[in-house]
């Protein structure tokens, strides 16, 4: 006779329960556990963002820098070698030509030991020179110019009493072999905030001039609104405990005092954390409006621009909210029990997918979406670790020609289409192997590895002719162009970083020459690559 060995349906029922309530413990343990890994991996993205904005942000800053420095680098080299005609008009119209292909720089000037003075700034649309000139009667005459530098009035000063050789730009240049930067400080004829480079023109060990370019805080501000990954992250450009430059919001809290010094905001005001004693990186936690702030300050390299720090901010509940919404959604979800592999699929789902955006965020350009500076660097390293046999990377970098006239007159939502179309084109023209990306504002990166010279060129010029009938095509009647400078690796240039500096260089080339050319890299004319006279017209 069989044995019923069956339990009693109550007791049935009671393992059942006991087994589901096992289930939903161990499905809420497990939630538990990945909620606590997923707030953990999205701080550790968190920072890691902060990190890559600060990153961005030093980039950013020496690029914005650099052709300041590389205009008082050049000026003083052509006047240490007599090449620049230093009378009236030729001087004025050299450094006006200076400011209209480096839009960061608002004025720009030449001082001598004898208090003799040249200078150049932007005036509205147009222009405004002022030369001092000493000899046996100190004559002082103001003339003001049009947006095309033609002369539109005269003007003597009796009573202008400026001596170059006592400002700080020209005292800090004698005291340097190299480029100098002032401090923060109004500037004498706009009477804005701003910052100084300048450089000693030496021949046979004796100063015979200063040569320097003003570069005013604003300008610094508006590229700083749009550093932050973040909603509500902002970043600082800051020297020592003096903010020297904050996002444009701040921009009310910068002003002049009545003996014509200049009030900046200070670290402490901002809750800003001090400088590491090694000049170093530092990431910290401070008290914020919504929980802690992440805070990053990093130094800019000493030997590559001013000695400032910047300071990135930005809230770690940005990161973690939407991923401590989401546990809470799980813990009510679990309580189904028999829906728990659904509702565990959907929560790492959830979960991995903001951390993923955070990541995208990080490595791409909010407007165009084509990879940013620092995917840029870190791709274009790959590239030419990946080069097979006799092949070279070309690196092309473009300039939209106009832009700022087209942001004027039509407004910047007229601007981002003309940048958004760019970024389009260059997807189209480009291929899957290339790499095409936005170095910021209107400048763009396109690296394609090549079989050779002639097809780094050949390639580079269908580029640019693409674009620019794409550009005469949807902006008529603009005068929107494109220029653009070329570099190719070989043997003994083979560092990406280098490569793109050739290539930038050759673009500053292109437009200071002719807009609307490629222009080739120092390096390639030098090694015997001529065409148009080392010059490929995109017309």
């Amino acid at each position: 006779m069989p044995i019923n060995i069956s339990l009693p349906r109550s007791q049935r029922n009671k393992y059942v329960v006991v087994a589901l309530a096992l289930i939903v413990l161990i499905q809420m343990i497990a939630v538990a556990v990945s909620g606590f890994a997923a707030r953990q991996s999205s701080i550790a993205v968190a920072e890691d963002a902060i990190a890559r904005d600060g990153d961005t942000t030093v980039e950013s800053i020496l690029r914005h820098l650099d052709p300041a420095e590389q205009s008082v680098e050049v000026t003083a080299r052509l006047l240490a070698s007599g090449l620049v005609e230093t009378s009236n008009p030729g001087l004025e119209r050299y450094l006006y030509t200076q400011l209209t292909v480096m839009p960061q720089m608002t004025g720009a000037f030449v001082g001598y030991p004898d208090g003799s003075f040249v200078f150049v700034a932007t005036e509205g649309e147009g222009f405004r020179t002022k030369r001092i000139a000493v000899g046996d009667q100190r004559t002082v005459t103001v003339e003001h110019f049009s947006e095309s530098f033609e002369l539109t009035s005269t003007e003597t000063l009796v009573e202008d009493a400026y001596d170059p050789t006592i400002r700080p730009w020209y005292q800090l240049a004698l005291e340097s072999d190299a480029m100098a930067w002032t401090d923060p400080y109004v500037f004498f004829s706009s009477q804005q905030p701003g910052v100084t480079a300048s450089h000693a023109v030496r021949v046979d060990g004796e100063v015979v001039a200063v040569v320097g370019v003003d570069v005013e805080l604003s300008g610094l501000a508006d590229f700083l609104d749009e550093i932050s990954s973040t909603e509500t992250g902002e970043a600082f450009v800051v020297s020592g405990e003096t903010v020297v430059a904050a996002p444009s919001r701040y921009e009310q809290q910068i002003s002049v005092e009545a003996d014509n010094t200049l009030r900046l905001l200070s670290t402490a005001e901002l809750g800003v954390p001090d400088a590491q004693p090694d000049g170093g990186a530092s990431l910290s936690r401070m008290p914020g409006d919504n929980g802690d702030d992440l805070v990053l300050r990093k130094a800019i390299p000493a030997d590559q621009g001013p000695n400032w720090d910047v300071v990135v901010r930005a809230s770690e509940a940005e990161f973690t909210a939407i991923v401590a919404g989401q546990q809470r959604m799980t813990w009510f979800i679990t309580l189904g029990g028999a829906l728990f592999v659904l509702a565990a699929l959907a929560i790492l789902w959830w979960v991995s997918k903001p951390i993923k955006n955070l990541e995208q965020a990080a490595s791409s350009d909010p407007l165009t979406a084509l990879a940013n500076r620092r995917e840029i660097a870190r791709r274009g390293k790959q590239q030419l670790a990946d080069l097979r046999g006799h092949d070279r990377l070309a690196v092309v970098v473009l300039d939209l020609d106009g832009f700022k006239t087209l942001n004027d007159k039509f407004g910047h939502h007229r601007g981002d289409r003309a940048l958004v179309a760019l970024a389009d084109t260059l997807t189209e023209l480009t291929r899957d192997c290339d790499l095409v990306g936005r170095l910021g504002g209107d400048e763009f990166v396109v690296t394609l590895p090549v079989s050779g010279l002639d097809e780094g060129v050949a390639s580079a010029t269908r580029i640019i002719n693409g674009l620019r009938l794409r550009l005469e095509a949807e902006f008529p009647d603009t005068g929107l162009g494109v220029s653009g400078g070329l570099a190719i690796s070989d043997e003994q240039s083979n560092e990406f970083s280098v490569l793109i500096l050739e290539a930038d260089a050759a673009l500053l080339a292109a437009k200071a020459e002719s807009r609307g050319m490629l222009q080739l890299s120092e390096r390639l004319v030098e090694a015997g690559v001529h065409l148009a006279g080392a010059s490929v017209s995109a017309g």
